[in-house]
């Protein structure tokens, strides 16, 4: 008899013992499978394997829309290690002059080859809203300062470990306020 429905019988009969001497097994094989899904945490701990290195290639300004304005963050990933690693995705933030203008995330899979690196890129959208809250920086600034934050999360094989990564720099408006002046002609 499966181990839960005897559980539950046991249980409705006010045999709370015989209950937890049922569940006993099926505990031990979640703290088991728990334990196991953690090993590749513990590696990383040990130093047998590294989480991937993440750097900012880019973060770029397309031509404004009448709803927006389109960004592109290209991320570069590499894996320091002898074995294949998958992503099986990521989530960012980025911050315009200390203001939270887009959040979202990625589900895609990304496999990262041993040794190897790849490119990752988010096409990202700056709202109408964000954009008209930041005019005036946009028009008196040489430069935007920007934060970018987020996170790779990877399989189970490294227990399910979130890699976060965080950059900052500043952004030149100029080039997508020369798109801008080409759309508003």
């Amino acid at each position: 008899m499966d181990h839960l429905k005897l559980c539950r019988r046991l249980w409705r009969q006010k045999r709370p013992l015989s209950c937890l001497k049922a569940a006993l097994p099926l505990g031990l094989a979640l703290l088991l499978a728990i334990t196991l899904n953690a090993c590749g945490v513990r590696q990383i701990t040990r130093g047998e394997l590294e989480p991937p290195k993440v750097t900012l290639k880019a973060l770029t300004l397309g031509i404004p829309t009448p709803e927006g304005w389109p960004l592109s963050l290209s991320l570069h990933l590499a894996n320091p290690n002898a074995q294949t690693l998958t992503v099986l995705g990521y989530d960012y933030e980025v911050w315009l002059e200390e203001r939270s203008v887009i959040q979202g995330e990625s589900r895609a899979t990304v496999t990262l080859p041993a040794l190897g690196e790849t490119t990752v890129e988010a096409p990202l959208f700056l709202k109408l809203p964000a954009i008209v809250g930041m005019l005036p920086s946009v028009l008196t600034q040489e430069k935007l300062r920007y934060r970018v934050a987020g996170g790779l999360r990877l399989t189970s094989l490294l227990g399910g470990l979130r890699v976060p990564f965080r950059f900052q720099g500043q952004i030149s408006p100029q080039q997508g306020l020369d798109h801008l002046r080409l759309y508003l002609r």
